[in-house]
């Protein structure tokens, strides 16, 4: 009697039964290597599929949601305001002009101007020869794809998701970092932030696990198109990564040449001159400056400068406290960690961080979350052992949806610029996202301290990342 056809299970190639084992289709009891069910009849395959179209409808309610929220509750629009400045200075430059004499009228800082690097003239040159239209059809749909890498990046780190779990939490995950503020105001002005922040975030948490020779191009690309991020050498130099450091110096500095050839005049007038001139990035006191300086600059009357002498010494205090919480977090392996506490460290010592510049917010909350649902998860367990509960994340939780998801000079209609006797507590309100940013450089929990409920056992997957 001839033997039996073979059944479909054992037709599949060692090849095939590894995939269906990957996707989730081998059963919890069976062994590594039994052929799996056939996907096409296994309800867990069907539901899969339907996940996808559940995502997108997930992201198109909430994104309505976030469009209301952040027009009819949180604050102004503003209409890309900033994204225009870039278009009108690029067209202005093209024309024939040098693009550091562009000025536009603005309502509250007067006057504002092209302020990046010549590098960021370079790369937005094509804004040229484009509609205005067409130029925010291609950098809004960007903004939000590099928040997505940046929630993507955050929750792979730490809860280490897979598959469709992974694209349902990044697709909610995204459409919530819209209503958080600085992400809010980064899609209002149509600014370059949450491109910088991934093109950083890809370094730290991509690149460097891998061993990649090219680990450290994204922070030198940052720092090229944007001074501020140069901070970012301090973390590589906290985690000894010497030749990525090296690699971010080179092509910050291949990248700025290369800008000179271009513009020669406009390069030298950059670096000799408008750098350190910071009355061009507008009024220093402006609620909208939540860095050391802009506290200071809301004591005074608007436009007096702020005592470089103080402004130094809390700086130097603020390095300080994150050179030491950084370096914990390096030992213990936390890179993400890490990186944030050097990114909102970078806001808090520039002259001028607007609000829209603390995209770092994304990690330091989803690290908040991480530590929350570990200890929720021990409280559920019924071990018998109370769990310890995480103060520091507590701390820093419970006024987040205070601070990151309200424009707070509109919460407590406080003015725009002229805090003149009003008193200091105003001036301290107008600076609570600057406030919360020093607390999370204090209090941030690390993978694996005391301050943190993770456990071995619920932070493996994200553990294996590093």
């Amino acid at each position: 009697m001839a033997p039996s056809a073979p059944t479909f299970p054992e037709k599949l190639s060692g090849k095939s039964c590894a995939h269906a084992r990957m996707s989730g289709v081998t059963a919890p009891d069976q062994p590594l290597d039994a052929p799996p069910t056939p996907r096409s009849t296994t309800p867990g395959a069907r539901f899969t599929r339907r996940q996808a179209v559940v995502a997108v409808l997930g992201v198109a309610l909430l994104a309505v949601v976030t469009y209301l929220w952040a027009h009819w509750i949180v604050g102004p629009h503003h209409h890309q305001f900033d994204l225009r400045i870039y278009y009108s200075a690029v067209n202005f430059w093209t024309d024939g002009h040098n693009i550091y004499r562009y000025m536009q009228p603005d309502p509250v800082n007067d006057w504002l101007g092209f302020t990046y690097p010549p590098l960021a003239a370079v790369l937005m040159s094509p804004m040229a020869i484009l509609p205005l239209g067409v130029v925010k059809a291609i950098a809004l749909p960007a903004i939000i794809t590099t928040t997505a890498v940046i929630v993507w990046l955050s929750l792979r780190d730490r809860f280490g998701f897979q598959g469709q779990r992974m694209l349902l939490a990044v697709a909610v995950g995204t459409c919530l970092a819209f209503w958080m503020e600085p992400i809010r105001e980064t899609l209002g002005f149509g600014q370059i932030n949450t491109m910088i922040g991934a093109l950083i975030m890809l370094d730290v948490l991509v690149l460097r696990p891998r061993g990649s020779r090219w680990t450290g191009v994204g922070i030198g690309l940052a720092m090229a198109v944007k001074i501020t991020p140069g901070i970012f050498l301090l973390y590589l130099l906290l985690s000894k990564q010497w030749r990525a450091t090296a690699t971010a110096v080179v092509t910050a500095a291949v990248t700025t040449l290369l800008a000179a050839v271009i513009t020669p005049v406009e390069t030298w007038q950059y670096y000799t001159t408008l750098l350190w001139d910071s009355s061009r990035v507008g009024y220093l006191g402006s609620s909208a400056n939540q860095s050391l300086n802009g506290l200071l600059a809301r004591f005074l009357e608007p436009g007096t400068e702020p005592s470089r002498a103080l402004w130094l010494v809390l700086v130097i205090g603020v390095l300080a406290l994150t050179v030491v919480r950084t370096r914990k977090a390096l030992a213990g392996g936390d890179h993400l960690v890490a990186m944030t506490l050097v990114g909102m460290a970078g806001v808090l010592i520039s002259p001028a961080s607007w609000y829209h510049h603390m995209v770092w917010v994304i990690p330091a909350v989803v690290v908040l979350a991480r530590v929350l649902t570990d200890l929720v998860q021990q409280w559920r367990s019924h071990t018998g052992v109370r769990p310890e509960i995480p103060w520091a994340a507590v701390c820093l939780a419970l006024p987040a949806l205070l601070i990151v998801g309200f424009d707070t000079k509109i919460l407590f209609g406080l003015p725009d610029v002229d805090y003149t006797g009003l008193g200091w507590f105003p001036v301290l309100v107008a600076s609570l996202p600057m406030w919360w940013a020093l607390a999370t450089i204090a209090l941030l929990p690390i993978r694996g301290d005391r301050s943190s409920t993770t456990t071995p056992a619920l932070s493996g997957s994200a553990a294996a990342l590093d």
